[in-house]
């Protein structure tokens, strides 16, 4: 694909995106085998001739591959000629951070690869949003996952995962809903089961997904132990209290060190080789952009072909685009050009 083709791809793409519509007709669904079950999985089929395939992997985000802003995503990759493969991955959507989150994207990777009517060449590129942006760099760290890969994009992506969480938790302006989600993650490791107190952060997340202002948590909350509530209270608003519990994650180690060790980029880019495409909003108020900026010089470092966009254009994993921002436009066709130039098949 010559650079003008790709530019070209590049507005269509982004045009798409201003899109409302949410519907999925000229889909088909298939289900993928992963080592645990399976991943039912939407497929968009171009009506031309497939450029090439993309895998497009959610965030934390009950709806998943249907939420309605990544439909869209999908339906504009499939309008300029990508197949666009999109799994629903239950544990991510579901809000659990393990590294089976990771070996179920190996798994779907590795599988439809080697679906001739899917990916002819055997080889796709990947378009991942957040906190799977960068499970997606992870997993590419792994040369078996990397040989079937072409390119691959992230949306605010994080470098290391202790900072975030750290970051987030310290920090009473940022987003509440990413907040919420590592402390029902990571919270356990310091104060134990506690059926109540969790399920009410669980519904807090849901309010924040659905901005449905407490309409999950308050019939729960009202029924909760004055305990509970003042102890799920503080968790809400005092950065200190959270500090102090994310203070006796850190000093937990064992398993736990481990999984924070595996779940952070930096530990695993000296094994990236392949293309990537970072894209991070300027005013992220999940992952700082700073983070992006951190892994691109760090993989120019080791001479990975790699192209940086920090942009006020989108917020957090978020590809809404305001066009009236058009001083920054032009960047950003240039950053989708250099992954679609990528992501096209030359050997199909």
């Amino acid at each position: 694909m010559n650079q003008l083709t790709a530019w070209s791809k590049s507005i269509q793409f982004i045009l798409g995106l201003q899109s409302q519509d949410e519907s999925l007709s000229d889909t088909k669904e298939i289900f993928i085998p992963i080592r645990n079950g399976s991943l039912r999985t939407d497929c968009y089929i171009p009506k031309s001739k497939s450029l090439g395939t993309i895998i497009t992997i959610n965030g934390l985000a009950p709806l998943g591959n249907r939420d309605p802003r990544f439909i869209i995503v999908n339906k504009s990759l499939q309008k300029i000629g990508y197949t666009v493969v999109s799994p629903f991955y239950d544990e991510i959507c579901d809000y659990k951070i393990s590294l089976r989150n990771i070996e179920d994207i190996k798994d779907s990777i590795l599988f439809i690869s080697k679906q001739k009517e899917i990916s002819p060449s055997g080889k796709v590129s990947i378009f991942s949003p957040s906190f799977s942006g960068s499970l997606s760099l992870i997993a590419a760290s792994d040369k078996q996952i990397a040989d079937r890969i072409n390119c691959i994009c992230t949306i605010g992506a994080y470098a290391k995962v202790d900072d975030i969480i750290g970051n987030l938790f310290a920090n009473q302006n940022l987003d509440e809903y990413g907040r919420m989600i590592l402390l029902l993650n990571f919270l356990p490791i310091s104060i134990g089961k506690n059926e109540s107190l969790f399920k009410a952060i669980k519904l807090t997340i849901l309010d924040n997904y659905y901005k449905s202002k407490d309409l999950y948590l308050k019939p729960h909350y009202q029924k909760m132990k004055n305990a509970d509530r003042l102890f799920f209270d503080q968790l809400k608003n005092d950065p200190e209290f959270r500090i102090k519990h994310w203070n006796v994650v850190l000093k937990k180690g064992g398993k736990n060190r481990e999984l924070l060790t595996a779940l952070s980029v930096t530990n695993h880019i000296s094994n990236l080789k392949l293309p990537i495409l970072l894209i991070h909003g300027l005013k992220d108020d999940v992952v700082p952009a700073n983070e992006s900026v951190i892994l691109h010089k760090k993989l120019i470092t080791q001479g990975v072909n790699s192209k940086l966009c920090v942009t006020t254009l989108i917020s957090h994993g978020d590809t809404g685009f305001n066009l009236m921002t058009l001083l920054e436009l032009p960047k950003l066709i240039s950053s989708f050009s250099f992954f679609f130039a990528k992501a096209f098949d030359q050997k199909k």
